[in-house]
């Protein structure tokens, strides 16, 4: 709201006019021959400034408007101007300026307005003012020009001669109770520059002919700003991410590490209690340990190598992107708090490579160990487009509890990882004791050639209780794996719920090996849609795709794959009713797959004995099949799969076709034993491999083979 001015001011300004050429010359002085100056006394009261009422210097700026309340600025200045007790002020208008006042606002004969506002934050215009002049005045200083101008504008330039301009700044100290803005060239047609002396490190902008406060500072190479406090460059901090992490507001901030001139040297990060994301560059980082917290994310610009997971980077095959080199010697570079209570949620990070360190001979790259904490892990979390090597321990390592599941790293995606192990090294991953619902999408977990280790263990604790332990893996799926160049691809060791689908294995002595070294039983492991080339499972009569070595393992089902190749087995199993083998597709030498325990291979007759087996191959014969034999109850299943032509079953016997007298199958078909009605078999599923053409020889030896697929 706009406090009202004295009615002093109102008087003053009828008294103004008169001393517009106030100033005395003669015909022969020095002064008539630059022409009177123009110079307006003017007298105010600011007393109702409530903030300026007591004695001392205030800067005032007088702005000449064509409009009682709107309009166009036509000249201003800013006078530092001595106040009294009682608020009251005397100035001369245009003294700021050698000619005073530009005469050509008043010659137009259009009324002009005073406006008065005390430069200082917050204050506001007093209501304009109307002017008058004195006829005789403005008509004796218009004399002294010829159109407006004065004689000098009509004066010869000498050659090669350039005029010359320049707007004057004059600043004053701050005083009590106001800021200062300092007295500056006033000529409208050259633009008015305030200068100011105000609070220090705040960089200056322009506002309305003036200079104010902006919201960014300069403090010791820090640039900030005011709604921007949270946004900080690591360039400007010597130690780089370490020292802008300790700089960084207690609620968390931005900090860009993009520069090339920032400190490469990552050490230890810790984020504490701040939200903190941390954005790295495409350059070469050397790093110590990194502490995963709530809310911290780390985004690099991605990475690409050389190819076959090659580590050596040069000018013709370069590692080009983020890259952070372990200087942590066996110590884990990813880790979390170990401290209870304290879950790291909502983590993300993404787009760079990790390079253990030199001669590195147990480091791991992650250790997510929750296995002595109570109430922690890593939730809800995303780690994503990570390239790592060189890792002599374990690249990926979750560790739980191995007795209860007070405290897992759960509901977190692994997406877009590749792994490649040190050769004779640690598991590419591992996940040991309580971890609950991890997924894996579009991963590869490589060793360094066939025969070498393996590449994923799931299970019980090592060094858990040896019989009974309750603490291991549940839900866990694989979508989209790639595991290759090892001994064995993948062990599981007791857990609940795995999930293997569409996944690539290569160079493989064994693919999936179910064990029972814990104590703990495996229930629920499907492997389907998954493609074995042709150099997995065989190694001299020890190879297989799925070997099931332990009694406590219920529910496994390894079912809409393809093998290629001849392993030495496909599935193999010391217990008969653990494994559900159905609509696999098998491009072996033989005439039946290579299955041991699981699956047994009959001639057809009109009654055949199935015995406890799940999945039957049946050889080509015309002989229709009426009557199944079978140690297996209500409820269970059979699925039968034809090798080398088609089979056909009628009905007669104890085999219900639901009214059709019989059916041909060329592929597989699965029967349920139901004791509704008698016991009887009905179909409940019926699968044909599609038509395809042959390939040719060139491309079935290299289905044989199993060419590598690393990229």
């Amino acid at each position: 709201m706009r406090s009202p001015v004295n009615k002093v001011l109102a008087l003053v300004l009828v008294a103004m006019a008169p001393s517009i050429c106030g100033a005395q010359c003669t015909s022969n002085s020095s002064a008539c021959s630059g022409g009177v100056p123009r110079f307006v006394k003017f007298a105010g009261v600011l007393k109702s400034e409530a903030a300026l009422s007591h004695a001392g210097v205030v800067a005032i700026k007088f702005v000449i408007y064509d409009d009682p309340n709107a309009g166009n600025a036509l000249w201003q200045e800013v006078q530092n101007t001595q106040l009294d007790a009682e608020g009251r002020y005397e100035v001369m208008l245009g003294v700021t300026a050698p000619d005073g006042m530009p005469m050509d606002i008043f010659t137009s004969g259009e009324p002009r307005w005073l406006g008065v506002r005390v430069v200082r934050p917050g204050s506001e215009e007093q209501p304009r003012v109307l002017m008058v002049s004195v006829p005789y005045a403005v008509e004796a200083a218009d004399a002294q020009t010829l159109g407006g101008l004065p004689a000098s504008a009509f004066a010869r330039v000498a050659a090669g001669a350039v005029p010359e301009t320049s707007v004057a700044i004059q600043t004053t100290g701050a005083v009590t109770g106001a800021t200062v803005e300092a007295a500056a060239s006033t000529a409208a047609a050259s633009g008015a520059i305030e200068g100011r002396s105000g609070p220090v490190n705040v960089i200056p902008k322009f506002s309305g002919g003036g200079l104010t406060s902006s919201q960014i500072t300069d403090s010791g190479g820090s640039v900030s700003m005011e709604n921007l406090a949270n946004i900080l460059f690591a360039d400007r901090y010597p130690g780089g991410v370490p020292d802008a992490i300790a700089a960084c507001p207690a609620n968390g901030c931005i900090i860009y590490a993009l520069s090339p001139n920032v400190n490469l040297s990552l050490g230890k990060i810790d984020p504490g209690t701040k939200a903190i994301t941390i954005y790295l560059g495409p350059y070469n980082y050397t790093v110590q340990q990194i502490t995963l917290r709530k809310a911290f994310k780390i985004i690099g610009m991605g990475a690409s190598g050389t190819p076959n997971g090659s580590a050596g980077c040069s000018v013709a095959s370069p590692c080009n992107g983020t890259i952070l080199q372990s200087i942590n010697g066996n110590n884990p570079v990813f880790v979390l708090p170990q401290t209870n209570n304290v879950p790291a949620t909502n983590v993300h990070l993404s787009g760079f490579r990790v390079f253990g360190s030199a001669g590195n001979t147990a480091e791991d790259c992650f250790f997510l160990d929750t296995s002595s904490t109570v109430n922690t892990g890593l939730w809800f979390s995303v780690i994503d487009d990570i390239y790592m090597q060189g890792f002599s321990g374990v690249s990926v390592h979750v560790k739980g509890r191995n007795n209860d599941f007070a405290s897992s790293s759960q509901w977190v995606l692994f997406n877009n990882l590749e792994v490649y192990r040190n050769a004779g090294g640690g598991n590419a991953l591992r996940l040991e004791g309580a971890v609950f619902q991890l997924r894996f999408r579009n991963c590869q977990f490589d060793g360094q050639g066939i025969g070498d280790g393996t590449n994923i263990y799931m299970g019980g604790t090592s060094g858990g209780p040896a019989v009974g332990a309750s603490g291991f893996p549940i839900s866990i799926t694989f979508e989209g794996l790639v595991t290759q160049g090892a001994a064995l691809g993948v062990q599981i060791d007791g857990g609940t719920n795995y999930i293997f689908y569409g996944s690539h294995h290569e160079g493989l002595f064994a693919g999936y090996r179910v064990t029972n070294n814990t104590g703990i039983p495996t229930n629920g492991l499907t492997i389907s849609d998954t493609y074995f080339a042709g150099n997995v499972g065989s190694n001299g009569g020890a190879g297989f795709e799925l070997s099931v070595e332990t009694t406590l393992a219920f529910g496994i089902y390894f079912v809409h794959n393809q093998m290629f190749g001849n392993p030495d087995a496909i599935v193999k199993s010391t217990n008969l009713a653990s494994v559900v083998y159905q609509d696999n597709e098998y491009a072996g030498p033989s005439n039946s797959p290579p299955t041991s325990g699981v699956t047994q291979q009959n001639s057809p007759a009109t009654s055949i004995n199935t015995l406890g087996s799940h999945s039957v191959g049946l050889n080509s014969s015309a002989t229709p099949i009426a009557t199944i034999q079978s140690g297996l109850g209500p409820g269970e299943m059979i699925t039968f799969f034809t090798v080398g032509g088609s089979v056909t079953f009628a009905s007669g016997g104890n085999i219900d076709l639901m009214g059709a007298t019989s059916i041909v199958v060329n592929g597989t078909i699965t029967f349920v034993r139901t004791d509704l009605g008698g016991s009887l078999w009905k179909p409940v599923s019926q699968w044909s491999p599609p038509a395809t053409t042959a390939p040719t020889s060139a491309a079935q030896a290299l289905l044989n083979s199993g060419a590598s697929a690393r990229p």
